[in-house]
């Protein structure tokens, strides 16, 4: 009996406290996903982060605008790739992908239409091997958020080492093509201006503790460039027999109009001011030299629609041309890459009473609706592609055969400085500050 009532006694005396169970961890819905992935989609992100971040110096230099957008996306995409790899929340996903929809439609609007602020306002920006890597990038990016978003139960299977050494491989070469990126000229030499000496400056403004160089203006003058204009590429042999070719056909046409009492007897009539670096465009009335499928054939060479004379007296001499083109897209022209085409924005034409056209404030200006309407002009939106050609013996241009701009073409004092747009009228024949 004893023992059946020590038994009891066990059994109905105080019980200790139950041990808790483990708490239920519950798992995270973002829980799971394939860490390979959100490696490849964070080395995306902090890629294309790091090219805005380098961009940002030159932008800044041109459009404080343009340098703080680049700023604003380059962090962003740095954060975004920090989240990737420490939150792993899938709810991340969405947004950043939105995110980058913007910036890839911002770079298609600044390459297709021009952006509607900044230094580039409504100008259409060539496209070059920095901003494509980095959309590259962005797009991919894109793509493995839309893979994470809409694939979540293939995502969050185990990743195996094969894996895993795959993602660590396209991440090293994802890194080495940034590097590619942000060492190449296209990202060096953004916003720099050439100097009459042919060297360059950074609008960064790293001079490596050289004095600035006093190009007496040359650097301020635009020719409607929105890139930079590198050495010239060099030529197969091909290639330069044929460019020699069409070198000649222009010598020929300077040989027939040497001066500007020439041009004027073949029917040509000044359009715009002497401008330094740019000289005086001659044209034909009848818009002669108009070239509409891109290609410079014999008559395109022999027919430019401007000749460029050094100055506007009848013995100034020929220094060069100007072709223009109305094709669609930036034309094939002249044999070689060298043959930087480009535009201009918000030129003022004035149609003159003898049919004649002039451009009050020269083809490179951009111009103010009321100024050229106080000239009696209207307003060009856009041009159509033009290129210069240096080609006259002794008028070689600095900057190439195909340069931007001429510096043999000076001032009577040699500097480049140009009055403000309201005084051109002043003196309509020349554009110089002196």
């Amino acid at each position: 009996m004893t023992d059946v009532l020590d038994r009891l006694d066990v059994v109905e005396g105080p019980q200790p406290d139950p041990v808790p169970a483990p708490a239920q961890r519950t798992r995270p819905a973002d829980a799971g996903l394939n860490p390979a992935l959100l490696r490849i989609a964070a080395s995306f992100s902090i890629a294309a982060g790091v090219i805005h971040l380098v961009m940002v110096p030159p932008h800044a230099g041109e459009s404080l605008a343009e340098g703080l957008g680049f700023a604003l996306a380059g962090w962003f995409q740095i954060i975004t790739a920090w989240l990737l790899l420490n939150r792993k929340q899938r709810s991340l996903l969405l947004p950043i992908a939105i995110a980058n929809v913007a910036f890839i439609g911002a770079w298609v609007w600044s390459r297709t239409a021009g952006l509607p602020v900044g230094a580039h306002k409504g100008i259409k920006e060539a496209v070059g091997f920095v901003d494509l890597t980095t959309v590259a990038f962005e797009v991919a990016l894109l793509v493995t958020c839309a893979v994470l978003l809409r694939r979540p139960k293939k995502t969050r299977t185990s990743t195996g080492k094969r894996s895993l050494y795959a993602a660590l491989a396209l991440i090293v070469g994802v890194f080495a093509l940034t590097t590619a990126a942000v060492a190449s000229p296209g990202a060096r030499n953004h916003g720099t201006h050439t100097h009459d000496d042919g060297t360059a400056a950074s609008a960064a403004g790293h001079d490596h503790g050289t004095a600035p160089i006093d190009d007496k203006g040359l650097s301020a003058l635009s020719n409607g460039h929105h890139h930079v204009i590198g050495p010239e590429a060099p030529l197969d042999a091909a290639t330069r027999a044929q460019l020699t070719h069409q070198i000649a056909a222009t010598q020929q046409v300077a040989q027939q109009l040497p001066t500007v009492a020439a041009a004027e007897a073949a029917g040509y009539h000044r359009a715009g001011p002497y401008s330094p670096g740019l000289g005086a465009h001659y044209i034909r009335p009848s818009g002669e030299g108009l070239n509409f499928d891109g290609v410079m054939d014999d008559a395109d060479l022999g027919a430019p629609l401007a000749i460029i004379y050094d100055g506007t007296n009848p013995d100034s001499p020929i220094a060069g041309f100007m072709y223009y083109s109305m094709s669609k897209d930036e034309p094939q022209g002249f044999a070689g890459p060298n043959d930087h085409w480009h535009y201009h924005t918000n030129t003022c034409i004035k149609y003159n009473a003898d049919a004649s056209i002039d451009a009050p404030f020269g083809a490179d200006s951009d111009v103010p609706a009321d100024l050229c309407v106080q000239a009696g002009g209207q307003v060009l939106e856009q041009t159509q592609w033009m290129v210069h050609v240096w080609s006259v013996p002794g008028w070689e241009s600095q900057q190439g055969l195909f340069g931007e701009v001429n510096p043999a073409l000076s001032c009577p004092d040699g500097t480049y400085y140009q009055r403000p747009l309201e005084q051109w009228g002043t003196n309509p024949l020349n554009s110089c500050l002196s």
